[in-house]
Formats: structure tokens, sequence, C-alpha cells
């Protein structure tokens, strides 16, 4: 029985939570990726869709993270910032996929 995408994806999730370098989560996606592309090799119309709903997650996020930042104390914003470049590696990694699919 194949694993829920949600399964996948909760490492994932944790390390951009704790806001670990762009380079660790983009390490995540990809193994995260390769999951998907090796149980949908058949099926690219359900790995899009996976990666459209996963872009449209990150992009979502992204944009409260903005607004976050543009509301928060000068003490706060470079972690802030931080957190927000790894979640649009993460995005960058994901259009990659999807460009390739």
């Amino acid at each position: 029985m194949p694993r829920s995408p949600a399964a996948d994806l909760a490492p994932l999730i944790k390390l951009l939570q704790a806001g670990v370098s762009p380079e660790r989560a983009a390490a995540e996606l990809s193994r995260v990726l390769a999951i998907w592309t090796a149980e949908l090799k058949d099926d690219d119309e359900q790995l899009q869709e996976r990666l459209s709903g996963l872009a449209e997650q990150m992009t979502m996020g992204i944009e409260d993270m903005h607004e976050g930042i543009a509301e928060a104390s000068d003490k706060g914003k470079p972690t802030l910032r931080r957190i927000l470049a790894t979640h649009e590696a993460v995005l960058d990694g994901v259009r990659k996929a999807q460009e390739a699919g």
C-alpha cells in the first residue's frame, strides 16, 4: 500500500517549521520528489496534481510570511526572513519539478 502524500511531506513540513537552511529543505524536497516520481512513474497526471497542490500550499505560506515580516519588529525579521528564504527555495524546487514533468 503506497504512503500518503501527507506522510511523505511530514518531515519536510517539520523542517520548514524549524526554519532550517534552504539547502537542507531542498534536499528533503528532493527525497520526497524521488518517492513520488517512483510511486507515480506511470501516472504523470497524478504527479503533477501533487506538485500543484504543494506549490499552492507553499505559495500561500510564503504570502502569509511576507505579511508577517511587514508587521514584525526589527528583532524578529532576521528569523522570519530566513524561514521565508527556506520556503521560497522549496517552492522553487517544486516549480522546477513541475517544469521537468
